[in-house]
């Protein structure tokens, strides 16, 4: 073979292991519209289910739309309508790393119990604050009108800091139920119960049934296990949330999307 074409067949095989590297979850459900900009990409393109998401790329949902993201350390991210995420960082292993920038609009994440070993951190970033927890779940929304930003907690703890406290030393924490706000400048406020009209809010918004791109939600039904049943009555087994019986998200079911596995060292 000429060098030039050796080289040529190089440079491929390294870009597709690269490539490869990079993914680090995959679009489980989704009702309506949902776009992604890749981190080498110059424009937005459409998602449908089964489609990985890379590091660097930011994904959103339109108007009236809803994603679900599973990544490889099986925690769930789900974005309302009219949301703007991106990914910043996913390290799997023992002591896995994940941190989020929530441009815009509210996501629910579901982070499993990997999160709860000593060194592992789930951080979600926006322009005001950031929430941290480890082995929890809870949902953030920034009102970019507002310059708010909003956590309600579903169960076990979130910790709440403001963008200028990068230390946390006025953290808050957030129990299940609770709620906090961070307005750009500001400091958390402390945590109360979460009304129940706006709980239900931002879990409706947050959950998606089924649906495929580009129509209504339909088929089966989606959700995160151990909501708290009301504002500030704590969390719930996994077989109770805000009023009935809601199942887990099934991603293992016939169906479903699997997160893909961890990169292979040195490929």
């Amino acid at each position: 073979m000429r060098p030039i074409a050796m080289l040529v067949l190089m440079l491929a095989l390294f870009t597709a292991a690269d490539t490869r590297a990079q993914e680090v979850g995959a679009v489980a459900e989704m009702e309506g519209q949902a776009e992604v900009l890749r981190a080498s990409a110059a424009g937005w393109t459409p998602l449908k289910p089964g489609d990985a998401v890379n590091l660097g790329d930011q994904v959103r949902t339109a108007a009236g739309s809803k994603l679900k993201l599973l990544f490889r350390d099986d925690s769930v991210v789900t974005l309302a309508p009219g949301s703007t995420l991106k990914i910043d960082q996913q390290v799997s292993g023992t002591a896995p790393v994940s941190s989020f920038s929530l441009l815009v609009g509210t996501i629910r994440a579901l982070v499993t119990d990997r999160y709860g070993a000593a060194g592992a951190k789930f951080e979600v970033e926006t322009p005001t604050a950031v929430a941290g927890v480890r082995g929890t779940g809870f949902i953030t929304a920034y009102d970019e009108k507002s310059e708010e930003t909003t956590v309600v907690g579903l169960f076990d703890t979130t910790g709440v800091r403001s963008k200028m406290d990068p230390t946390g030393v006025r953290e808050v924490r957030v129990g299940p139920g609770q709620m906090t706000k961070v307005g750009r400048g500001s400091y958390p406020v402390r945590p109360s119960a979460t009304p129940e009209g706006t709980l239900r809010s931002f879990t409706g918004s947050t959950e998606v049934r089924g649906g495929k791109p580009g129509g209504p939600g339909k088929g089966a039904k989606g959700g995160d296990p151990r909501l708290p049943k009301s504002a500030g009555q704590g969390a719930l087994s996994p077989e109770g949330d805000v009023n009935q019986v809601v199942d887990q998200p099934g991603l293992e079911k016939k169906g479903g999307v699997k997160p893909p596995p961890p990169p292979v060292p040195g490929r």
